[in-house]
């Protein structure tokens, strides 16, 4: 190895080491990449009774997953340590946050029990009959999610800002 090879190595780890420590949020000690998990499920929620049947399945296969699980199955530069720092959070802190992905979780299997419910002995799934059922689940799922991403971006401090309110700020009106 020469000199140049070993400072692009050089670089390159010290790149990976920089996304690594950027996965946690500095905040709160939790990384926002854990939400997605439950992203993933609101949106199929939302949007499943335009897109079906394409997205029952993978509805159906939804199923909920620990912050320790996550990490610890993930690929992500810096999960092992995301992992490290979740375990040195403050105990009622990290009981705040699982609480939260508690409820989410439950919200979340519930509403896939109920739209399963609702399937036909053929396994077809007719979207009229769960369109109010998933736009009101998926309101409950996203306030429920709002309040852990406020915990995850800011810790137990109160948001310097709204979601609405940077919203507001970031899309100008038009008038």
């Amino acid at each position: 190895m020469d000199i140049n090879e070993a400072a692009v190595e050089t670089g390159a780890a010290k790149d990976l080491e920089e996304r690594a420590a950027c996965l946690v949020n500095p905040a709160s000690g939790i990384a926002n990449d854990y939400l997605n998990h439950f992203n993933e499920v609101l949106l199929l929620i939302e949007n499943l009774p335009t897109l079906l049947p394409e997205m029952l399945d993978e509805l159906l296969e939804w199923k909920p997953v620990t912050y320790r699980e996550y990490f610890a199955k993930s690929l992500l530069p810096g999960s092992a340590r995301a992992l490290e720092i979740y375990e040195g959070l403050d105990e009622s802190f990290r009981r705040d946050f699982e609480s939260i992905i508690d409820g989410v979780n439950a919200m979340a299997t519930a509403s896939i029990d109920v739209i399963s419910a609702h399937r036909s002995p053929d396994g077809e799934l007719d979207p009229s009959r769960v369109s109010d059922f998933c736009e009101n689940a998926s309101c409950a799922i996203r306030s429920a999610l709002n309040r852990a991403s406020d915990l995850v971006n800011n810790g137990r401090e109160n948001p310097a800002e709204s979601p609405q309110g940077m919203a507001d700020r970031l899309i100008p009106c038009v008038a």
